[in-house]
């Protein structure tokens, strides 16, 4: 079964006019492999060049390299292609609960990917996901698995933000405002790092002491956070200072850069990581562990900052 494009009415597969709305009805089709004519969805051989649906052009059958792929496709297999992708995502899903939420919660996030409206897009992304990657493959561009690999993991990921930001509020331990989901598929050197990091921490809405406006900000907790563990290099912009401490010293804390986090803890040694450098950050229980380095700025800012990091891991490699 399909939906009409314009008013969404379920259609018969062999439908081609909407009985709803009179609409013409867009037939799904399948590229062939030889010669690029597009065929029916179901077509077994192309209707243009008799070749098997599916089939890869002699061309573009290149020696199996030694690169292991993370998301093996079969590309003779075209029609399966985004059945495969959708389980790769299912176990992307899982990682992003395992490392990020609460694994308690997953069933919970796992009924709201099969059930929400959720699955409308993930059906279509995926199989738009299964189309761009043939065409690297059919393209044979140099690395290809890696290449492949690469876009799938970028556009996982997106994805990913996009389900759990718009549709998981109500399962998840913190909020995540939507505007974070409109810094997907911009560079790091075209967004506004200031606004990105204000849409993602909302710090206005932490119990703790926060400054953008470094005019306005008491000097003495100015001096203590350059003392203590904000030592950016020369003509680094901040963006951000957080105040962690009981009394307002701003001896303990985080800053956020145009290039850098800067942070110390209570009894840990001042710390910082470039976003250039940024690996792994994943949830450590009360804490999070950001390239195996301790954080902690409580349970909400946690999961913001993972979000936000992670962000700014992506559109570096984008």
């Amino acid at each position: 079964m399909r939906n009409c494009q314009f008013c969404h009415t379920e259609l018969l597969s062999n439908a081609r006019f909407c009985y709803h709305c009179g609409a013409k009805a867009s037939l799904p089709t399948i590229r062939c492999g030889q010669c690029l004519q597009e065929n029916l969805e179901d077509a077994q051989y192309c209707a243009n060049c008799g070749s098997a649906i599916g089939e890869i052009p002699i061309e573009y059958q290149v020696e199996a390299s030694s690169y292991d792929p993370k998301y093996p496709l079969n590309y003779r297999n075209v029609k399966d292609l985004g059945g495969t992708i959708r389980q790769y995502f299912v176990v992307e899903l899982d990682k992003r609960i395992q490392s990020t939420h609460n694994p308690a919660h997953k069933e919970n996030y796992l009924n709201h990917l099969m059930r929400s409206d959720f699955q409308e897009v993930f059906t279509l992304r995926t199989n738009q996901l299964a189309e761009e990657a043939y065409t690297i493959h059919s393209k044979q561009v140099p690395n290809v698995d890696q290449t492949v690999d690469a876009m799938l993991s970028n556009s996982f990921e997106g994805l990913l933000d996009f389900f759990f930001i718009k549709y998981c509020q109500d399962i998840n331990e913190v909020f995540i405002p939507e505007a974070a989901l409109k810094y997907e598929g911009i560079k790091f050197e075209d967004a506004n790092l200031f606004q990105l990091v204000k849409d993602y921490l909302c710090p206005e809405e932490e119990e703790m002491d926060s400054y953008t406006d470094f005019l306005k900000m008491p000097l003495q907790k100015l001096q203590n956070a350059g003392r203590y563990y904000l030592f950016p290099d020369k003509d680094e912009k901040i963006l951000i200072i957080c105040d962690q401490t009981v009394f307002g010293s701003c001896k303990e804390g985080f800053a956020l850069t145009e290039a850098a986090l800067y942070w110390k803890a209570h009894f840990q040694a001042a710390q910082k990581i470039y976003y250039k450098e940024l690996e792994e950050i994943k949830n450590n229980g009360d804490h999070i562990l950001i390239n195996g380095m301790f954080f902690n700025a409580g349970p909400k800012m946690n999961m913001k900052m993972m979000y936000l990091l992670n962000r700014l891991k992506r559109m570096l490699a984008f």
